[in-house]
Parts: C-alpha cells; structure tokens; sequence
C-alpha cells in the first residue's frame, strides 16, 4: 500500500494488529514527500474519540466498505488470508 501513495500523501497507523515492526522501506516516504502518521486513541480524550467515529459514520462510503468485506468460517481464515 504504502508503495501506491500519491506523492504528498499520508498513511495512518493505528494499533499493533500485526505487531510493533513496519517492513517497509524508505524510499516511498523520500521519493513521494509521504507521510507516516501514528494515532494513539488510547490516550485521546473521549469528545475527540466520539467525534473520530462520528466522522466515520458519515463520512465513510459504504459501498466501498462492503466491497472490502469477506464471509468466511472461522477454519477458512488462515486461506483467505493468504488469498487476500
């Protein structure tokens, strides 16, 4: 992902899904003026939190949401994931 932005673009990171290392390289960030931003929640107030997902509500398309959205049984996890 981080190889497509578009030069002047940010990316966000949010949590620790995957764990603490980013294996990424620099070059997107030089070549593309990019910027990585890191968001902590846990430590923003509750208006500001309530406000994040309020923004989410209504801006965010739910088309486009859905298209991201797979059904799958707990024992297919493991080969979706390497599918996708």
């Amino acid at each position: 992902m981080i190889g497509q932005l578009k030069y002047g673009a940010s990316v966000a990171a949010v949590g620790h899904a995957g764990g603490a290392t980013l294996q990424s390289s620099v070059i997107p960030f030089l070549l593309r003026g990019a910027n990585l931003l890191g968001i902590d929640s846990v430590m923003q107030p509750f208006q500001q939190r309530e406000r994040a997902w309020q923004r989410l509500a209504n801006d965010l398309p739910l088309e486009k949401l859905d298209t991201m959205i797979r059904m799958a049984n707990l024992i297919e996890v493991p080969a979706w994931g390497a599918k996708y």
